[in-house]
Order: structure tokens, then C-alpha cells, then sequence
């Protein structure tokens, strides 16, 4: 993706109505395309420009402030504050938009910039669509400072009619390119923009290499990055921040949400969370990767798994109907059919290890905090609750008695 280089620019980003033209007890910036905030589909739009001293005015919003935590950015609570930014920024003229516009692009700011800079005797260049104003504006630093001077009476939304009342010549850029105009006034606006945002994501994919069988159900997050030669199929949804390497398959029916995925890897129909899956894994079906899984190369997931805060070595293989939490197995582990890790007393959590070429018999019960050394097995059935040497069986159960005739017997009595 390009990105420009616009250090001497600082932005202002809008982002402190409620959210009640939307019907929603939640601030209209929180509202999401392709799961991410609009507030944060404008943050991404700026430093793909190049700029990298962006303030966001919240109103004071908590729920916007606590989404923008991790971004880096200034927080304004009150509109005055947007001057003291300003006044501190190493910049000479200051981007001002509203976060409404979930497909604006970096490429149309800068064709906006340029023109604004051609004419650098007008002090502000303002968007317009079919010549009504958009609420993007370019304005030197010194001009914003002046109108600024009004403090909290100043309507940033229309920064440009404010500058005309205080006497600064306003130019106008008109947009051609519409449809990067388009806001969220409604839910339908929403939806409407999430098809448009989720074909426009399958475009940028598949001119870098990426493969499509069908684009039902498919949602992919403007954070997402994957490899050439990969396969995704119908009902796939890539949430957040979700790196996938090349010649995966994913999908169908797969939830993968802010996790990094390997080369030469393939995922049938399942939902997997903060976590690290390797190279050459096979995931699935119907099994789910917890936060803080990690699954190192050529790991094997069957049906019906779950993993949790666990880290599973090269080649282990846990083929159904397992639960792995809180735990570190190492490599060319097998695990049967039916296996728990025991991580929870009722009070605290502890931690199962299990060492390099291991077995795990199935239907085995691993009581933390508690470890399977090298090369040990368990028999199916067991109980694990003391360590287990290397290469040694480890058997916890009781020895089997058969009684003769019970049957016939027990059948009889329920008879009469």
C-alpha cells in the first residue's frame, strides 16, 4: 500500500458526536465497518498518507478513548483542546475531517493537498461533493489558531464556513471520485457500506494474489494481510489486525480474529483469537483456538478441539474431542481421543507440561499443576495426578473385575 510522506501536516480528526442518529447507546465513531471503528478506518487513512501527528476530538467519550489507546494518538476532550495540539504540532497546516467516511483514501487527501498547495496564497481548501461541503478540510495552522481563538463556540464540522466568517479566503476541491464520500447517517448506511468496504478489500487481495471460491459470507478487516497463492473460501470472516502467509486455506466457515497464521496452512471451519498458528498446520474442523494459544509448525488440530492459553509443539497432534488449557506440550506429542487438561481447582489455574514424543492415551485426565517427561506414556482412562518419567507408562485406574453370570442375573430381577 503506498503512503506518502506528509510530516509537516498534522490532522484533526472529529470523532465527538453521540450515537443517536444511529439508534445506538454507543458513540457514533465506535460504529463498525469490517469490524473496525470508523474512528479507526480515519486514523489508518491519515498515516497512509504519511501523517503522524494526529489528534482525535472525543467529547470527552470514554468508549472512544479506551478504543484509541493502543493507537498513538493525541485525545482532545474539548474542542479548545484541538488548538493546543495544534499550537504544540511541528506543523504549518492542519488537516481537519469528520470520521464518518469509512472509504475515504489517502490518495484523494493528497490530490486535495497538492491543489491546496498549488494555491498556497489561500489559507483553506475544503472538499466538496456535488458542491456541498463534506467536512474535509485543508487549513494553514495559522488560520485554525485564529478561528481557535473562539474556543468552545467553534463548529469544527464546518471549519470552513468558520473561516470564512472570520474573513479567510476558502477555496473548494471538488471530489469526483463520490463514493469515498459516503458517511454513516443510518444503520442501512452500515450495511450498505460494509459490502462496499468488503469488496473493495477482495479487490486489493486479489491484485496482490489472493484467491477467492466465493465471496458469501466473506468479511475482512482493512488491518489484514495475506500471502499470494492463499485460498479463502465462503463465510470467512478476518477480524482486526490478522496476518495469513502464502498457499493457506481458509475457510470455509473459519472466524479469525487479530492472529497470525503461517505459510502452507489450512483452517476448515473454525474460530481462532489472539493466537499464533505456524507453518504447515492443519486446523480443524469445528475446533476453536482460545486467546494466547500458540501452535508451532505441522501441529496437528482434529475435530471438536480446544486450545487456551496453551503452546503445542512441532508436529503434536491432537486429532478430537480434546480440551488443552494452560499448558506447554512439546513436539511429536500424540493425544488421544477425549484428553482434558485439569487446569482449575475452583480457586486458581495451574499449568499441565508434557515433554517431546509423548502419548497421551485417551480419555486421560491431566490434573495441574503436573508433568509428562520425554518419551512417557499414559493409558487411556487415566487419572494423571503425579509427575510421569521419562519413557515411563503411567497407569491411574482401577484393575479391571469381571463378575460371572451378573448380567443374566441383573436382568432377571428387573423381569419380576
Amino acid at each position: 500500500m503506498e503512503v506518502f510522506c506528509v510530516k509537516k501536516y498534522s490532522a484533526i480528526i472529529l470523532a465527538n458526536k453521540d450515537g443517536s442518529h444511529l439508534h445506538s447507546r454507543f458513540p457514533a465513531a465506535l460504529a463498525e465497518v469490517l469490524f473496525q471503528p470508523l474512528v479507526l478506518w480515519t486514523v489508518d487513512c491519515c498515516r497512509q498518507m504519511g501523517i503522524e501527528d494526529i489528534c482525535v476530538l472525543t467529547g470527552g467519550q470514554k468508549a472512544v478513548e479506551d478504543k484509541l489507546a493502543s493507537e498513538g494518538v493525541s485525545i482532545a476532550r474539548y474542542v479548545s483542546d484541538t488548538a493546543s495540539f495544534a499550537e504544540a504540532a511541528n506543523c504549518s497546516e492542519v488537516l481537519v475531517l469528520s470520521c464518518e467516511r469509512p472509504l475515504l483514501s489517502s490518495k484523494l487527501l493528497k490530490e486535495a493537498w497538492e491543489d491546496h498547495r498549488v494555491r498556497s496564497k489561500i489559507p483553506v481548501t475544503t472538499l466538496v461533493d456535488e458542491e456541498q461541503p463534506c467536512g474535509i478540510t485543508w487549513i494553514t495552522k495559522e488560520a485554525f489558531l485564529r478561528i481557535m481563538e473562539c474556543g468552545e463556540q467553534v463548529d469544527l464540522y464546518h471549519i470552513a464556513q468558520e473561516a470564512e466568517n472570520n474573513d479567510f479566503k476558502v477555496m473548494e476541491y471538488a471530489v469526483k471520485q463520490t463514493e469515498q464520500l459516503r458517511s454513516v447517517n443510518s444503520r442501512r448506511d452500515l450495511l450498505e457500506l460494509n459490502k462496499l468496504a468488503s469488496d473493495m478489500m477482495a479487490d486489493r487481495l486479489m491484485e496482490q494474489g489472493v484467491s477467492f471460491t466465493s465471496l458469501d459470507g466473506v468479511l475482512i478487516s482493512p488491518r489484514a494481510k495475506v500471502g499470494m497463492d492463499t485460498v479463502i473460501h465462503a463465510g470467512t470472516q478476518l477480524k482486526g489486525d490478522v496476518t495469513i502467509g502464502e498457499c493457506c486455506q481458509i475457510g470455509p466457515n473459519t472466524i479469525i480474529e487479530d492472529s497470525s497464521i503461517g505459510d502452507s496452512t489450512t483452517i476448515h471451519s473454525c474460530l481462532i483469537e489472539q493466537s499464533e498458528v505456524g507453518n504447515g498446520v492443519r486446523l480443524g474442523p469445528n475446533s476453536h483456538l482460545r486467546p494466547k494459544s500458540v501452535l508451532k509448525d505441522k501441529v496437528k488440530i482434529g475435530n471438536f478441539v480446544e486450545v487456551k492459553n496453551s503452546t503445542l509443539g512441532e508436529a503434536t497432534s491432537v486429532a478430537h474431542l480434546t480440551y488443552i488449557g494452560d499448558s506447554d506440550f512439546g513436539s511429536h506429542v500424540n493425544v488421544g481421543c477425549g484428553v482434558v487438561c485439569v487446569n482449575y481447582n475452583g480457586y486458581t489455574k495451574a499449568r499441565c507440561t508434557v515433554g517431546d514424543n509423548a502419548f497421551i492415551g485417551c480419555n486421560t485426565n491431566l490434573v495441574a499443576p503436573v508433568t509428562v517427561k520425554d518419551g512417557a506414556y499414559t493409558a487411556a482412562g487415566s487419572t494423571i495426578t503425579d509427575e510421569v518419567p521419562e519413557n515411563a507408562l503411567a497407569i491411574a485406574r482401577c484393575r479391571q473385575t469381571n463378575k460371572e453370570d451378573w448380567a443374566v442375573k441383573h436382568r432377571e430381577r428387573y423381569k419380576k
